[in-house]
């Protein structure tokens, strides 16, 4: 069986703005060890937006039998600057 996490949030503030993301993890297996591939674009502000890929850490898991994962990325370079994400998926 595989899942998937949803995330959501904003990026760091650079040249004067943030944008906002949110995405849904690429599968991974359930009941094991793993990690999620996390990759999507942020919302589009100033005349740009950053992609990003990044893998998530492994999973940490809750007293209920659920999980979720930290991640953290630097998204791509656009119009001279950069910007980064980190937080926490959903608990699936």
């Amino acid at each position: 069986m595989q899942h998937s996490h949803s995330v959501s949030g904003s990026t760091t503030f650079n040249k004067g703005h943030i944008h906002h993301f949110g995405e849904v993890t690429a599968l991974a297996a359930s009941g094991v060890p793993h990690f999620h591939i996390l990759k999507g674009i942020s919302t589009f502000n100033l005349s740009h937006d950053h992609a990003y890929e990044t893998k998530t850490g492994p999973a940490i898991f809750l007293a209920n039998g659920l999980h979720y994962h930290y991640f953290q990325a630097k998204l791509q370079l656009e119009k001279g600057h950069i910007h980064y994400i980190s937080g926490f998926t959903s608990a699936d």
